[in-house]
Parts: C-alpha cells; structure tokens; sequence
C-alpha cells in the first residue's frame, strides 16, 4: 500500500509541476496556434516539457517505491529537488523572454521630448551619427532611419566640428552640423512650455537651443 501511495505522490505532483511548468513557458507565447492547421512552436514546446516531467515524475516515484518505499524524509527531499529542478529551468526561461518582451516594448515606444531634450525633429533621409568630437577624432556610430523622430537637447558650436545632441531610437548620439538641415522640425510636439526654434541652424544666435 505505501508503495502505490509513494507512486501516485510522485505523480500528482508531476501533473501539478507540469501545468506550473507549461503555464509559464506560455506567459508570452502570443500565438496560441489553432489546432494542426497553424501549430504553435510556444505550445509544442510547453506541451513536450509537461509531458516529460510528467513522465520523468512517475519514473523516478515508481523506482522510490520498489522494492521497498523510501523513508519519508528522503522522499521529500527528492520531490523538492525534482520541482526546484523544474521550475527554476522555467522561470529562466520566463526571465529571458521577458528581458525579449521588454526589449521589443521599448523599441515599439515612440520618443517623446523631456527636460533634457525639449525639442521634436524627423529624420526626412537618412542621416549618419557620430561619436562626440570632443572625444578625439569622429568616428561613425549609427544611423538614423528616414522618417524616425529625435528630440534635441542642443549644439555645441563651439569647436570646430559642431554637433548636434538628440535622442533617438538607438539612444543618444551626436549629428554633425552638415547633416542638420536633414531634419524638420515638429513644433508641436516639443515639451510643453518650450519655446519653438526657428530653425535646424542651432548655432544661429537667434536661435533655441543652445549648449
């Protein structure tokens, strides 16, 4: 009797860990699928993992109980190991996908203009960044798309490669001063309160900003 209850210990709790276990590997899975007509690869793989540690959970309780039960303590002890074991592996496996999930969600963010950068322009071509020349020679860093809006902080127009300071997308760079006539401006969409600028000559005297 204590070697059937032994088993069926261990596989209750191998269902239990396997549904725990499939639950979160399917947190994200944006795609549940619809059958064997467009199959999801998230729910193939939460299905494959609950069986197996189902299956894994009754193997390893079918051999604690035979030929004899194993003493309670080291019962527990085995049971706790095996649902540690399961759900660690799919916790880290929730933690990179939600590292993916948030990644995506601040790509899709739109920028928007603050304190530090007050003032909206759209890239009307694309446009190359460079490093910040007070930092040695220019180096290429990236490239801003066609079309892709960056707020601007302001200029430094004081040395002899003036650059702008904008946030975009792919964060803060630096656009030197020829490439500032490829952007317009988008007074409407400045931090409230700010005054507009006149134009992209942002070291003109007339002009706002101004490092």
């Amino acid at each position: 009797m204590k070697k059937v209850a032994v088993f069926v210990l261990f596989t209750v709790a191998g269902c239990v860990t396997a549904i725990a276990v499939s639950s979160i590997l399917l947190a994200f899975d944006r795609d549940p699928g619809c059958g064997l007509d467009c199959p999801s690869p998230g729910l193939t793989a939460a299905l494959f993992w609950g069986i197996a540690i189902a299956l894994i959970f009754a193997v390893v309780g079918f051999v604690c109980a035979r030929p004899a039960p194993s003493e309670p303590r080291r019962i527990v002890v085995v049971l706790a190991v095996l649902v540690g074991s399961a759900l660690l592996g799919a916790s880290a496996r929730y933690v990179f996908e939600l590292h993916d999930h948030y990644r995506e969600a601040e790509a899709a963010r739109p920028v928007v203009a603050d304190f530090n950068f007050m003032y909206m322009a759209i890239a009307t071509r694309d446009v190359q960044t460079y490093t910040k020349a007070e930092r040695g020679a220019l180096r290429a860093a990236s490239v801003i798309p066609q079309w892709q809006r960056c707020v601007i902080d302001g200029a430094s127009c004081g040395g002899q490669n003036k650059q702008a300071h904008m946030r975009c997308k792919s964060g803060v760079v630096y656009v030197n001063e020829p490439d500032w006539k490829s952007f317009s401006l988008i007074p409407q969409e400045n931090l409230q309160g700010a005054i507009a600028m006149k134009s992209m000559n942002l070291c003109a005297p007339d002009n706002v900003p101004d490092e």
